[in-house]
């Protein structure tokens, strides 16, 4: 796989894992070709790692602690990594600016890995797909401080590291993870409107993860808006519960791309189709948004 364009995150970022003995058996320590290096493994349930697993959680707080969906200790060690893993990018403490490390809150003579992404996933019960529920980079608390594609790389990497044929996201309408994640494929919809979660215009998306939907997303590559039948306007929360209740009544959506934004307006692109055709990664024509 060519990663090439991503060479300027590669060359000054080093990928890390959180991870318990049981879970790192099952990881593939060298996804896309990037090593993990063994002292980039973090067990949880050791303290040699406290320092660092706390500026994964400091990063977190910063991402989607504005949302008020900012994650507490407990839920971070009970439900990410004792059963799942976090993956990422770090950098050496001695590279990272001041004013970054100001944001990061990173303690005072600390000389460790400077965690700049996170991918947290955690197997769901039938063991076929991967809840991914945390997906970020230091560009949303720092912007400009880290190189763009960092979270592209990361959610690649990470998928690659799990192994595993499909994910499942947890993803507010508003968020510009959305179109991210629709750079591996169509995402199908399983939930519109989710009033079990704090936030209720979070949509539930499911979507198949191979290697060629991780070509397709490090190459940045785009839709046809033929595949385009509707779209779904991102604040219209009324909106959101008439296509619930389609989806509740048997119909099959999915999202084709990422949002496209018109003076106040963000209208996200559907794709309506039967499930077989959904599925078929064939049946789906990508357009190469770079060449060369």
């Amino acid at each position: 796989m060519d990663l090439s364009p991503y060479d300027r995150i590669l060359s000054g970022y080093q990928p890390y894992l959180v991870a318990r003995p049981p879970v790192l058996e099952a990881i593939n320590r060298s996804p896309l070709g990037i090593d993990i290096p063994s002292e980039h493994l973090f067990d949880p349930q050791h303290t040699g790692g406290r320092e660092f697993v706390n500026l994964v959680k400091k990063l977190d707080a910063l991402t989607f602690g504005p949302m008020g969906l900012e994650m507490p200790d407990w839920v971070f060690y009970d439900c990410a990594v004792m059963p799942g893993a976090v993956f990422g990018f770090a950098c050496d403490a001695a590279t990272v600016d001041p004013w970054v490390k100001r944001v990061l809150d990173v303690p005072a003579g600390y000389t460790g890995l400077v965690p700049v992404s996170i991918f947290i996933a955690i197997p769901i019960a039938h063991r076929q797909s991967t809840l991914v529920y945390t997906l970020c980079s230091v560009n949303q608390a720092a912007p400009g401080s880290a190189p763009e594609g960092l979270w592209r790389l990361t959610l690649a990497a990470g998928t690659a590291a799990l192994g595993r044929d499909e994910i499942v996201a947890t993803v507010q309408w508003r968020s510009p993870r959305l179109g991210l994640f629709s750079g591996l494929g169509p995402l199908e919809i399983l939930t519109a409107w989710t009033p079990a979660h704090d936030n209720p215009t979070t949509c539930t998306l499911r979507c198949t993860v191979n290697d060629a939907a991780r070509k397709r997303l490090l190459r940045a590559d785009i839709r046809d808006v033929s595949d385009v039948q509707r779209y779904l306007d991102a604040d219209d929360q009324e909106a959101m519960r008439e296509l619930q209740s389609e989806i509740e009544g048997g119909l099959y959506v999915a999202i084709a791309g990422p949002a496209e934004v018109r003076g106040s307006e963000t209208r996200i692109p559907l794709h309506v189709q039967d499930e077989e055709t959904i599925q078929d990664g064939q049946a789906q024509r990508f357009t190469r948004q770079f060449h060369g």
